[in-house]
């Protein structure tokens, strides 16, 4: 049996699948917490999955993901993870613009426990360049599902992107600080140009970074760690670790930014 964080990823996988047949490459990119867990080792799961779109109508988009929703062969696929049924968006309520189109599923499983997540697609404009890249074996190998190839940002773009939410989110995450501190491991400061913050906008983000109380990272982050994650990393004495391995790395990337 899968737990609810499992569940959520087997969805967000089998998703992208579907996606990846049906939408060319060239015009999506993954992105957030969801890429990181599948291309770069993140151990915190996500409840929502994020997506950057180019070019397609919004209409040709709600399209696509409501036939993924609807597909049969979709639906029967995941019944082997012990999902039983997908709840498709209510789309009169669902928020359908120009900028952020976001599609609310339930997920049903058999014993008639109900989750929801969200996946949603942004027309922001591409971040540098998003990779078209086989998701890690690791990753699949839990779910002994089938290689997938998938577009998203590489690590150091990803990290930009961290960066960027932590300065400008109107309430502060302590997700992004927590996934900064993963990647500070991945990514070399220096070996490419970034769309990072201006001087002071990385000053201001390395104090934000630096803000967030345990309570928050506890309440808000933990539960979304595998058990044995959590009992590493949910301890105050460890979160003052990570804020400091995080402001350490916004800091290092801007210098060798220039």
């Amino acid at each position: 049996m899968y737990n609810q964080l499992q569940l959520r990823e087997i969805f967000h996988i089998e998703f992208l699948r579907y996606l990846a047949a049906d939408m060319p490459m060239g015009l999506w990119a993954l992105k957030g917490g969801v890429n990181l867990r599948l291309f770069f080792k993140g151990i915190r799961y996500s409840e929502d999955m994020d997506i950057d779109v180019a070019e397609l109508p919004v209409e040709s988009v709600k399209k696509r993901v409501m036939r993924i929703l609807t597909s049969p062969s979709f639906k029967e696929n995941l019944k082997t993870y012990g999902i039983s049924e997908i709840k498709p968006p209510d789309m009169a309520a669902a928020k359908q613009t120009g900028t952020t189109q976001r599609f609310k599923v339930h997920i049903v499983t058999a014993a008639g426990e109900d989750y929801f997540t969200k996946v949603e697609f942004s027309r922001r404009g591409f971040q540098g360049g998003p990779v078209a890249e086989p998701i890690p074996a690791a990753s699949l190998r839990p779910y002994l599902m089938a290689p997938l190839v998938v577009p998203h940002y590489p690590a150091g773009i990803a990290a930009a992107q961290k960066i960027t939410a932590v300065l400008f989110r109107s309430v502060l995450q302590a997700r992004d600080i927590f996934d900064l501190y993963l990647l500070s491991a991945q990514v070399r400061p220096g070996t490419l140009k970034l769309p990072l913050p201006d001087k002071a906008g990385l000053v201001k983000a390395r104090e934000n970074v630096l803000e967030p109380d345990f309570e928050m990272f506890r309440d808000v982050v933990a539960a979304y760690l595998a058990p044995e994650d959590r009992k590493v990393y949910a301890v105050p004495e460890m979160w003052d670790e990570i804020k400091l391995k995080a402001a350490a790395f916004v800091e290092e990337l801007g210098d060798a930014n220039g």
